[in-house]
């Protein structure tokens, strides 16, 4: 068990693992013959994966060029062809670069939005809790107190910064202004969104920013997130 939870608070951190699961299943799907129809039809297109490493400025060769280097002709290429260049990519490090840029893009316009992270971070705990389904209810949270398994660390700067930033100063239930006392906010104005006893993760996108009233009033409770955003004009 002691092996089944990562760090608290990983940088890379489980909606990038998340996203980085979706986005190689998807990669993948492009390994077909649909793929290859367009490729082969066409002297000057390119397959999908090319087509992404040259949005995102990662330097690459490109498929023709891997076909040439392997004396395979246009008119002879096969999925399995394919298969084996995206596997040459994912040794030489391109195609997990390029999954690396995908992830932050979607991190980037998934971490502004505390709804989606609340109903993902519910997904992470209902996980959890199916994997410990033998502990009977209302004990959770005692038996991830336990040595290896989860418990309550300190909040990283870092994570601070990026709620507060995330969340404009403002306490995520009531709207009050927090602005200007970044540095002298204590830990429990940082709050677990999904509580820890509940299944909730150490993570950078399971916590929020809440004023002390508030968070008095939540203590390990589970509270809806607001859906209120301030308005950028």
């Amino acid at each position: 068990e002691e092996q089944v939870f990562q760090p608290a608070f990983p940088k890379f951190s489980r909606l990038h693992g998340f996203a980085a699961h979706i986005i190689e299943s998807l990669i993948a799907e492009h390994v077909s013959g649909d793929e290859l129809d367009y490729f082969s039809g066409n002297d000057s297109g390119d397959v999908w994966v090319d087509r992404a490493l040259k949005y995102h400025g990662i330097p690459c060769d490109g498929f023709r060029e891997y076909l040439q280097e392997n004396g395979v002709l246009t008119g002879d290429v096969n999925e399995d062809h394919l298969y084996e260049y995206h596997q040459d990519l994912a040794v030489t490090g391109e195609l997990g670069t390029l999954v690396e840029h995908l992830c932050e893009e979607v991190f980037y316009v998934l971490f502004a939005n505390r709804k989606v992270l609340s109903c993902f971070n519910e997904l992470m705990a209902r996980g959890l809790r199916l994997h410990f389904e033998d502990i009977a209810p209302g004990q959770l949270g005692e038996h991830l107190k336990a040595p290896g398994v989860l418990k309550r660390v300190g909040i990283p700067a870092w994570v601070k910064h990026a709620v507060f930033y995330r969340d404009r100063g403002m306490c995520s239930l009531c709207q009050r202004d927090l602005s200007g006392t970044l540095s002298t906010q204590p830990d429990s104005q940082y709050d677990h969104t999904i509580p820890l006893a509940e299944g909730g993760l150490n993570d950078v996108t399971n916590i929020q920013l809440l004023c002390q009233t508030c968070n008095g009033v939540k203590s390990s409770s589970f509270v809806p997130v607001s859906s209120i955003y301030e308005s950028w004009y």
